[in-house]
């Protein structure tokens, strides 16, 4: 039964990456580690995602997660190191929840820095995030709603954003 029992004795770091694209591609950051599928082709009730240690070498692009809406819910944690689209906000331990077609995307200054950034073959190592996408919409508990930890200011980080979007075709 897929997905019905993750063995333990595999740890995650032993998963391969397929990281490595010269050109955009859908979740080229991501390694889908296990699924559950659903009844309709083409979904899942449930994906577990790795975004681990890899070369971002894409060209004319922008390399971070870019800004988004999904069909299916998202919760993304991270384990350990620096996460590339809020490198000052999202620290270990931390974790976030975006429910269906909730825009989310990089801070003001991961965008600024991918942005400008050079574009050269870059590595990124010693990070760990994971994420688990649903087709079902997710609820917080009371006492997650409550937290003491809560990070109660998460949306100001697209707060200052401008819009920089033209319609025109080409490289910018």
């Amino acid at each position: 039964r897929l997905g019905a029992v993750l063995d333990l004795r595999t740890t995650i770091r032993a998963t391969h990456n397929q990281a490595g694209r010269l050109v955009d591609d859908l979740h080229c950051r991501v390694r889908g580690v296990h699924a559950l599928p659903a009844f309709a082709r083409g979904t899942a009730n449930i994906d577990f995602v790795l975004f681990r240690d890899r070369w971002m070498v894409a060209e004319n692009t922008f390399r971070p997660p870019w800004y988004h809406k999904n069909v299916m819910s998202e919760l993304m944690g991270n384990i350990y190191g620096i996460y590339d689209a809020k490198p000052k906000g999202f620290v270990p331990g931390g974790m976030s929840l975006h429910n269906c077609m909730l825009p989310h995307g990089p801070d003001k200054n991961a965008f600024e820095g991918a942005s400008n950034a050079v574009l050269k073959a870059e590595k990124l190592s010693e990070t760990m995030s994971f994420m688990f996408e649903t087709r079902f919409p997710q609820h917080l508990t009371p006492w997650a709603a409550t937290a003491g930890h809560l990070q109660e200011d998460y949306i100001d980080c697209w707060g200052s954003l401008e819009k920089k979007f033209d319609g025109t075709a080409g490289i910018k």
